[in-house]
């Protein structure tokens, strides 16, 4: 995993770097302290990720965001001092949020969704490349067209992204599409919508929940293979403990942090 580091302060800059050593594959491949700098590098040195400061000499991490093109804002961890920052940083297509002084528990818990990420679906390991090349991305239907879902709110039908869908829950013969605190009901079943959304990022906590990995802020195991996950909008789920190896699958938990993000500074 190759990244970019953006911040104006070189004291920051060698903390992040500190923490990216501590993985033997993460290296860190270019670092810029404005934004201009670093959609520059973005585009030449075309990073797996971006660790970007919200606060630029220049222009703010949200600017930056805006400036880059989709695929790079999708490799894009935001670093803030201010945590409300973290729904615009969502709303710009960023992977993650991390709000200062990083600590080695939430680096972690981000590098872990970047590599869910990485890792998706699509192009599981034991596929030859070669047809993992001719897959669509995720949000992409296998005709090339984006794949959108409709929702009815206040008798209005709106087209809704899957990117941009915290979870889905079922109730009856019905549906509820979650953005961000806004509800979205569709007739349509969770079995159905598993199949369609798996490429995407979503994977099935429960008998009648799809969660979208890239809406978690941080997740909590509580025994028996169950976790209880808190979404970036504020929101709480539990997994039941049926759904374990699913869960592992799409998202790598683990109980304790691999040793090499536990060791001291």
């Amino acid at each position: 995993m190759n990244l970019l580091i953006v911040d104006d302060e070189p004291a920051a800059r060698v903390g992040l770097k500190r923490l990216c050593e501590r993985a033997p594959d993460m290296h860190v491949v270019g670092e810029a302290g404005t934004g201009a700098k670093a959609i520059e590098a973005v585009e030449s040195l075309r990073p797996d990720l971006m660790l970007l400061d919200a606060d630029l000499p220049d222009m703010s991490g949200l600017e930056v965001l805006h400036a880059l093109r989709r695929r790079h804002q999708r490799r894009t961890i935001l670093i803030t001092a201010n945590a409300q920052d973290a729904p615009g940083a969502f709303a710009a297509g960023a992977l993650d949020y991390l709000v200062k002084p990083v600590n080695e528990q939430a680096f972690g818990v981000s590098i872990l969704r970047a590599r869910a990420r990485a890792v998706s679906p699509l192009t599981p390991a034991h596929r030859p490349r070669a047809a993992a090349l001719n897959d669509p991305p995720p949000g992409v239907s296998g005709a090339g067209r984006p794949l959108y879902l409709v929702g009815e709110r206040e008798h209005r039908l709106y087209p809704l992204d899957p990117l941009e869908i915290d979870y889905v829950q079922s109730t009856g013969n019905y549906v509820t599409h979650h953005l961000g605190g806004v509800e979205y009901i569709a007739r349509d079943s969770i079995k159905r919508l598993n199949t369609v959304l798996a490429p995407a990022g979503f994977v099935r906590i429960e008998r009648s929940l799809l969660l979208n990995i890239r809406a978690i802020a941080y997740a909590q195991p509580v025994g028996h293979g169950s976790f209880v996950f808190t979404l970036a909008s504020g929101a709480r789920l539990h997994s039941g403990h049926a759904y374990r190896d699913m869960i592992l699958a799409a998202l790598p938990l683990r109980r304790r942090p691999p040793s090499h993000l536990s060791a001291s500074s």
